[in-house]
């Protein structure tokens, strides 16, 4: 097995795409880390706020129903596919499929349900992602055990999952975006959540790593790179040791939906 990648001393190293950023705006030190780490944290809480308007559109499937002393149907929930239009063809979006994803129990007619909609190849509008929700089937996808979904209901927060493997695409990993839904008088009945390919917020990501001076990382809590200023760390990649390194300079992204760390070689 090769050794784990490793951040060298140095100048910055970049992809052919991505130009060394200049030596005069270079930032080392722990102030330096920390402030990259706060505005890591930022664009973190600017993804998730995205997911308002979906959020509120499931909300108020449930909040109209309980009106009428009910609870919702699962064919109610096609409200929330103006919202689901709204984030994924809005120009330059970063999402790549999102929706509701229903609790059990929360509606009337069905104990689990996804409306969950994904931007079709081409140009081709979104598409309907039809999951296979029946206990008893072989291929049955139980979301209610994955992180994007129980991390919401157990802990009340947003939640930013991943990477992993997006569902339609191998080659293509994907963070899980989820802010729970919240319905007074009814609790927890779902979350909004949305799934955005790593290589789009690596946009928003590695502007902040390439401030620093040498070379830097963006780790989740399992070590695995989210972005990076070199090549020897390609996203995906596993570096833990980079988090126990001690002459790394380190800092916490303070942002309660992620476990990640700014890593400075």
């Amino acid at each position: 097995m090769p050794p784990e990648p490793s951040l060298a001393a140095g100048a910055v190293m970049t992809s052919a795409s991505s130009p060394a950023l200049p030596v005069a705006r270079a930032l080392g030190g722990p102030a330096a880390v920390e402030r990259c780490a706060r505005q890591v944290a930022a664009a973190v809480d600017a993804v998730l706020a995205e997911l308002d308007g979906l959020r509120a559109a499931a909300a108020d499937c449930w909040t109209r129903a309980a009106a009428e002393g009910r609870r919702p149907g699962a064919a109610e929930l096609a409200a929330v596919r103006g919202a689901v239009g709204e984030l994924l063809a809005r120009p330059g979006s970063r999402w790549f499929g999102c929706g509701a994803v229903v609790a059990p129990g929360a509606l009337a007619d069905a104990d689990l349900h996804a409306e969950w909609w994904y931007r079709g190849a081409r140009g081709a509008g979104e598409r309907r992602l039809r999951l296979v929700l029946d206990p008893a089937d072989a291929e049955f996808y139980d979301y209610r055990v994955l992180p994007w979904f129980a991390r919401p209901r157990d802990e009340g927060r947003a939640v930013v999952a991943g990477p992993q493997v997006d569902l339609l695409c191998a080659d293509r990993y994907v963070l899980c975006c989820a802010r729970p839904v919240v319905v007074p008088g009814a609790g927890f009945v779902g979350v909004a959540a949305g799934d955005v390919p790593l290589a789009a917020l690596e946009r928003l990501l590695v502007p902040p790593l390439r401030e620093l001076a040498g070379e830097a990382a963006l780790l989740d809590g399992e070590g695995r790179v989210l972005a990076a200023t070199t090549p020897a760390l390609p996203v995906g990649s596993l570096a833990r040791g980079l988090l126990a390194d001690p002459a790394a300079g380190r800092a916490g992204v303070v942002a309660a939906a992620v476990d990640w760390t700014v890593v400075r070689g």
